[in-house]
């Protein structure tokens, strides 16, 4: 998960079974977040969204009449991008039902070696390592080298903290993997590995930049905030960190849409990564609504919003202080 499910409340919600599974934090690799999805709101929603409340701000219905849904989260990959979220064990059965709640979303399969257990800064720093994961592989320098290695002897030692069985043998063959040598086509053999584990993320089936009909709700990101908050500060941050599109900055390129490419293999998807030196438009072209006094997301904690704004905002003003600035009132 690396939206609204790395919260645990809302998480309860969108999946029941999932209550009181372990969401473990990860880095994952060549995975970018971006808001670049599309959630159209039903007629029901609309109406409810239109309607006449007295509790709420006089001129909210008829500055929404234009409103026909919102931006979610989405991913896409581009190699050397990186990205947190949250690790979570789920049977087929329950699978299967995230295929169907994910409509607008393919589910495709992240390579294991490109996972990592998210360990937060301070102690990075302590031990004279990258705040990020790298393999070494990738890795020229000999001081490069032996910190990457560092990264998976700390990451076989904390292991043992791992409250999640499922999740504790990821890593342990995510690790695996990245210590094997592989061939000139520069691909593990990876029939052994399907046959033993996956690990999916869900990807929107188009990139679709906000704008004011779909914006960002800021009660979705509380949600979001508050459930790196309840992980640590620093994975807070570093979600802000690895999170693009929040601001609106210009025309949209003619490229745009043109992020990845998907192909047969095998019978199965397999997106291309996205050239990492192509410009990215993904980030100038979106709108943002601090909607905390009237909800759009569905799953919004108005108590939480109102008693966590201030402290969100400030630690959004860190990373993003002109897209916040940007923010608006109203749509």
């Amino acid at each position: 998960g690396y939206g609204s499910l790395i919260c645990p409340q809302s998480r309860a919600i969108t999946a029941p079974t999932l209550q009181d599974a372990i969401a473990e934090p990860v880095v994952i690799r060549h995975i970018e977040r971006t808001w670049s999805a599309r959630a159209r709101f039903t007629k029901k929603q609309s109406r409810s969204k239109t309607s006449n409340d007295s509790n709420k701000p006089p001129s909210t219905s008829n500055d929404r009449h234009h409103i026909r849904g919102w931006t979610p989260m989405g991913v896409r990959f581009r190699r050397g991008a990186k990205c947190n979220g949250v690790l979570i064990f789920v049977d087929e059965e329950e699978l299967a039902r995230f295929d169907v709640r994910e409509g607008g979303y393919a589910r495709q399969r992240i390579d294991l070696a490109d996972i990592h257990r998210h360990v937060d800064s301070e102690i990075l720093i302590n031990k004279s390592m990258s705040l990020w994961p790298t393999n070494s592989a990738e890795v020229d320098d000999e001081a490069g080298s032996a910190q990457s290695s560092l990264f998976s002897d700390s990451e076989q030692l904390e292991l043992e903290h791992v409250r999640c069985s499922e999740c504790r043998q990821v890593f342990e063959k995510a690790s695996e993997k990245r210590g094997q040598t592989c061939s000139t086509s520069n691909k593990c053999d990876s029939s052994r590995e399907r046959e033993e584990m996956a690990v999916w993320v869900y990807v929107q089936s188009k990139n679709l930049p906000a704008e004011r009909s779909f914006p960002i709700p800021q009660s979705y990101v509380d949600i979001i905030i508050r459930g790196c908050l309840s992980i640590s500060h620093d994975f807070a941050r570093r979600f802000l960190e690895t999170t693009f599109g929040w601001s609106n900055g210009g025309p949209l390129k003619q490229n745009y849409h043109e992020t990845c490419i998907e192909q047969s293999m095998e019978g199965a998807a397999q997106t291309d990564f996205v050239n990492s030196k192509e410009p990215s438009s993904i980030e100038k072209h979106h709108t943002w609504v601090n909607d905390r006094h009237d909800p759009l997301y569905v799953r919004a904690d108005s108590e939480y919003s109102s008693e966590k704004g201030h402290e969100i905002d400030a630690l959004i003003k860190e990373h993003h202080p002109d897209a916040l600035q940007r923010r608006v009132l109203s749509m």
